[in-house]
């Protein structure tokens, strides 16, 4: 018998429980990349290799060495070198003398600050060295809800509110790789031996040194992200009037001891202050389409993050809950992540 037109199906429901899952952890993601000021996803397939970049090299203001030379050579530019390393002053000698020549320089690559007309222009030498860091993984996980307990407990308790946590913990384990990288970072500031920052110092030197790296490699950051310790904090929120939203499991302060753009969390040691331009984040989602022309189809949001399916299985009783984390967090230089404490970091 054909089925009565607008009838409810079985097919219904679980799709309805696809999309609540993944609107409640689309409108959860959609805010905390509001916040940070975070666009655009890159969905790549299971199994793309993702590193994290070093950037080293400097331009080059010209080399100065000593002279080799045991006698003044006619034509020759020969120069005396006075001050202290990292701020030597270089003099042109205009007779030079072979009885000095053993205190002469001469200038064997000119280029900047030390570049002669007419010289050809010494190369600045970068590079760009990268590091590994694990693929986009399909993390599959399975749930499984059994008739008794839907009856014992209700929808609500033994389906919903399990939904709810499994979402939490992906979301988790999403934020928990992430912090993991930011471990990462190979920029630090902290106080002399002995002494001591307070937050808001530590904060303010994370900053200066974050522009001071950025400034360095002639890059200027748009939007800044600073991680903070939740109980460090603490006793700054409780005499200020501050304004807190959450987000992915954080708080978000937009305005925070003068800087903007704060998140706490406990995944940041207690003392320690993390900094990050916001472009220097990427995110990778997994492309769920492969997927599903296989024949797995989940229900996912538009970057491929997470995925869902639910399903009846009367063979068993129960409801199934099938879920996949295939979102991928990455502070990509790790140059341009600066790690900050309020004491001495050896």
């Amino acid at each position: 018998m054909a089925t009565i037109p607008n009838t409810q199906t079985t097919s219904d429901v679980v799709k309805s429980l696809d999309q609540e899952f993944i609107k409640n952890f689309q409108e959860e993601y959609d805010r905390f990349a509001e916040f940070i000021g975070l666009f655009g996803v890159e969905t790549v397939a299971a199994g793309t290799a993702l590193y994290q970049y070093a950037v080293a090299g400097a331009l080059n203001d010209g080399e100065f060495s000593l002279t080799s030379d045991s006698a003044v050579v006619t034509g020759k530019t020969y120069y005396t070198r006075s001050g202290s390393a990292g701020a030597y002053v270089y003099t042109k000698v205009d007779s030079p003398s072979t009885s000095d020549i053993a205190t002469y320089y001469e200038l064997v690559a000119s280029s900047g600050i030390h570049y002669v007309e007419g010289d050809f222009i010494a190369r600045s030498k970068y590079s760009v060295s990268r590091t590994p860091i694990g693929e986009v993984e399909f993390y599959p996980y399975a749930k499984q809800t059994t008739a008794q307990a839907i009856l014992k407990a209700g929808f609500e308790k033994s389906v919903l509110r399990t939904d709810r946590k499994a979402q939490q913990q992906l979301r988790a384990a999403i934020i928990n790789d992430f912090f993991a990288l930011l471990g990462n970072g190979t920029s630090t500031t902290s106080p002399a031996s002995g002494s001591t920052w307070n937050l808001q110092q530590t904060l303010a030197y994370v900053s200066a040194k974050l522009g001071d790296v950025m400034e360095t490699a002639n890059e200027e950051p748009e939007d800044v992200i600073h991680f903070v310790n939740r109980q460090d904090a603490a006793a700054y929120l409780g005499n200020a009037t501050v304004t807190t939203q959450d987000a992915f499991g954080m708080t978000y302060l937009e305005n925070f001891l003068g800087t903007p753009n704060v998140m706490l969390t406990n995944r940041v040691d207690a003392g320690s202050v993390y900094a990050t331009p916001v472009e220097n984040i990427h995110v990778y989602g997994l492309d769920f389409g492969s997927l599903g022309a296989a024949g797995l189809v989940y229900t996912t949001n538009d970057y491929g993050l997470v995925g869902v399916h639910h399903k009846p299985d009367y063979d068993y009783g129960s409801v199934e809950t099938y879920l996949v984390r295939g979102a991928k967090f990455i502070p990509e230089v790790t140059d341009f992540i600066v790690k900050g404490s309020t004491t001495h970091l050896s």
